[in-house]
């Protein structure tokens, strides 16, 4: 249900967008987000076909990028996903370890007409 937040925002920014531009119909919204933030591209879709009926985003699809949180580790340098551990570095087995949770969730661009 949190979804319903960001895809208020995404759909504000992107409405604001077309109408300023004279854009007539958006096809596509390209979105990357972060793994840390937990949202369901398919569910903000959802949403986004109910708020959008009978504007310029009508029918508009979502194309979402999963950006991963990757682990750092501080004696060798190696970085990796965090599915890629199990509380050691794969490299060198040293446990001197930094997480870098990915947060972001970014409008990457829209495919209007």
């Amino acid at each position: 249900m949190h979804e319903l937040a960001v895809t208020e925002y995404v759909y504000n920014l992107v409405k604001k967008q077309a109408d300023a531009s004279g854009v007539s119909h958006v096809n596509k919204i390209h979105l990357l987000i972060g793994d840390q933030c937990d949202y369901v591209p398919e569910i903000i879709e959802e949403y986004l076909q109910v708020m959008s009926d009978g504007t310029a985003l009508a029918g508009v699809k979502v194309d979402a990028t999963v950006k991963e949180s990757f682990v750092h580790c501080k004696d060798c340098g190696a970085d990796f996903t965090r599915h890629q551990f199990k509380d050691v570095c794969p490299k060198c087995g040293s446990y001197n370890l930094k997480l870098n949770r990915c947060t972001d969730f970014i409008v990457k661009s829209i495919e209007a007409e």
